[in-house]
């Protein structure tokens, strides 16, 4: 068990005016649910995107529940934490900070949306910023007021690799075990 110290904090949107002229205060566990609010880049620039991340230090997840993403990225962040980004296929880009995979908590712990932090890894390969609402199916067209949210580490963090070692030990001494219980002469 390791013990952590270090929380991790983004700012997420509040008051928001829409490209329709309308404005909203969006309600803080509104903005926390992931894919109220996405990212998006045109489909001809998600190849640069995906490159630019990479170049940055993402690398392709494959231990991931998957969601619909053409691309599913992360990279690791302060200590513990991760930036996960998925990407789709029509340019809808959902990001989130999360527990690393390399722990236990991973499976289970809270997570945070990311918008601001995923746009500065890619914005080198566009540079445009575009945050959709998906529940009111609108465009974002300015931010007012943010939220700073702050997500805080699990009291112990377990790294799972040395219990899958354990277990695999565990699983040979038990078929060794089993194997030599079975020995014999060779007779009928």
């Amino acid at each position: 068990m390791q013990t952590v110290e270090y929380p991790i904090s983004t700012y997420l949107p509040r008051d928001v005016v829409y490209f329709d002229g309308n404005s909203a205060t969006l309600p803080q566990d509104y903005v926390l649910k992931e894919g109220n609010l996405r990212l998006f880049v045109p489909k001809n620039k998600i190849e640069d995107v995906v490159n630019a991340l990479k170049g940055s230090g993402f690398r392709e997840e494959k231990l991931e529940f998957y969601k619909g993403e053409k691309y599913s990225l992360s990279m690791r962040i302060y200590n513990i934490w991760e930036l996960h980004v998925r990407i789709h296929d029509d340019g809808f880009i959902d990001g989130h900070f999360e527990v690393s995979r390399d722990y236990l908590e991973h499976l289970q712990y809270y997570t945070i949306p990311s918008i601001y932090e995923v746009f500065d890894f890619y914005r080198t390969a566009y540079n445009k910023l575009h945050i959709f609402d998906n529940v009111a199916k609108k465009w974002i067209k300015e931010v007012r007021t943010q939220y700073l949210i702050t997500l805080e580490p699990p009291k112990s963090l377990t790294a799972w690799q040395p219990i899958t070692a354990i277990v695999g030990a565990l699983s040979a001494i038990g078929i060794i075990a089993y194997a030599l219980s079975r020995l014999d002469k060779g007779e009928d």
